[in-house]
């Protein structure tokens, strides 16, 4: 019956939002918030294999209309010993990602991210986004992104443009000397059987120039493994330890642990070692996997829950 009801469904792009279409007033604006506990790893650091910080976190979003967020996340370290490695950075590129330890020493309370988003429907199989704000722990600055994602093909392709600026180490609102112009043309295909390639050309936040590989495998449970490699213009001598960055990535959903369904997941990179080659910007709300998921082969992946 499932099957049969696929067969004769019709899956296509949204209709465009019509001026005089009604709106339901109980949608926006939105506000959420939730306060809870985090960690955050590192690893396979020489003088200890395994760090740990860990304290509070406050998180909230605002949703005053469509497309548009204003978000934000504050966190307060209780313990760890992230921060307590006696070497300094012995890098020659700039210290976009091994300064990390000191950000994690200097910051006991600090400000994750805070920034405003904008996101649309630009047209044909079009979707855009614009973001302005504290982006991640290390770097605040304006992103955009553009991506073309044809709701039955497996090949989507987006180009993301972003300037920034190096935050300082205490986590507040002010920022270092150090900034850049980063960005990537990207690819990302659907091979079937949750198998999914990235591939990531463009510019980092070192300023190195080269291409990052992504295979990913996501399970019908809503676990996601992958790995990856970055090759860039930076020599393996450059580079340090390591020659060149690599590692693995692990999402698990949320709803795996609370037994209910959940949108949420918690995600985590394994690397042997962070350095400052190949590292690219971490942004929230990129576009790719907020749009597959509502694309054909993700409404088929869970159509068995049809009837639920």
């Amino acid at each position: 019956m499932e099957d049969a009801l696929l067969a004769v469904a019709g899956i296509g792009e949204a209709a465009p939002r019509l001026p005089d279409a009604l709106e339901n007033d109980d949608l926006y604006p939105d506000f959420a918030w939730s306060i809870g506990p985090y960690v955050s790893p590192s690893y396979f650091d020489p003088e200890e294999p395994v760090r740990l910080d860990g304290g509070i976190e406050a998180t909230a979003a605002y949703r005053p209309a469509p497309g548009w967020t204003i978000a934000g996340g504050l966190k307060h370290r209780l313990f760890g010993n992230v921060g307590d490695k006696s070497q300094d950075s012995n890098s020659v590129l700039p210290h976009v990602r091994t300064d990390g330890p000191r950000y994690a020493n200097e910051g006991e309370t600090f400000i994750d991210n805070a920034y405003v988003s904008k996101q649309w429907k630009a047209g044909n199989d079009l979707y855009a986004r614009v973001s302005a704000g504290y982006l991640e722990r290390m770097f605040g600055g304006v992103s955009a992104e553009l991506l073309w994602k044809p709701v039955s093909s497996n090949l989507a392709l987006g180009v993301e443009a972003n300037y920034v600026k190096q935050r300082d180490y205490d986590g507040g609102l002010g920022f270092l000397d150090y900034s850049v112009a980063t960005g990537h043309v990207s690819a990302y295909y659907e091979m079937g059987s949750g198998y999914h390639g990235q591939l990531d050309v463009g510019r980092y936040l070192a300023g190195d120039v080269g291409a990052t590989v992504t295979l990913t495998r996501e399970f019908a449970n809503g676990w996601k493994v992958g790995g990856f490699f970055t090759i860039t213009d930076v020599s393996a001598d450059d580079f340090g330890e390591g020659s060149f960055d690599k590692g693995i990535n692990l999402t698990i959903p949320i709803g795996w642990f609370l037994g209910e369904p959940d949108k949420r997941s918690v995600s985590t990179t394994i690397r042997p070692i962070q350095r400052d080659g190949g590292a690219r910007l971490e942004v929230p709300g990129r576009l790719y996997e907020q749009v597959r998921s509502g694309h054909r082969n993700a409404l088929e992946d869970q159509w068995s829950r049809v009837w639920e």
